[in-house]
This record gives structure tokens, sequence and C-alpha cells, in this order.
């Protein structure tokens, strides 16, 4: 077969490499943008829930020691699971 008459194919052939690469290319930025903006999304619903603590009520602890209250029975132990302020 003549070289010149094999150009066609070898020019396609090359085509589709480079047609292929641009859209491993663009796939990849693509990727790139979606990670991005992903992670903006998190970023700023962290920030929203740190936000939401930051200013949230916080919770009264009860001042002073505290007992648990405990007795013996024929099956075990048992442990009152309100608690009371040391008297």
């Amino acid at each position: 077969m003549n070289p010149t008459a094999d150009f066609g194919s070898t020019a396609l052939g090359a085509f589709a490499r480079a047609a292929g690469l641009a859209a491993l290319t663009i796939g990849a930025a693509l990727a790139a943008v979606f990670a991005f903006a992903a992670a903006l999304v998190v970023g700023f619903m962290i920030l929203g829930a740190a936000i939401a603590m930051r200013f949230a009520p916080r919770r009264q602890r009860a001042s002073g020691p505290e007992v648990l209250e405990a007795r013996r029975t024929p099956t075990g132990w048992v442990v009152e699971t309100a608690t009371r302020p040391k008297a």
C-alpha cells in the first residue's frame, strides 16, 4: 500500500486522540468545579452551624455536688437516674 494513501486514517486517528484528550480535559475541569462548589456548600453549612451554636442559649448546670441514689435489690444494684443536690 502506498504511504500517502494511509494519510487519511492517520489523520483521523490523531484527530480522535486529540478529541479524546480534549474531552478528558473538559471532564476534569468540570469535576474540579463541582468539587469546589460542593466544598463551598459544606463549608457554609458548617459555618451556619457554628454561628447557630454560638448564639444558642446555654444549658443551666446544676450547682453544687450531685449524688446518685443507689440501693441493693435481690436481683442486683439499682441506681436512680435522677440527680439531687447533696443536702
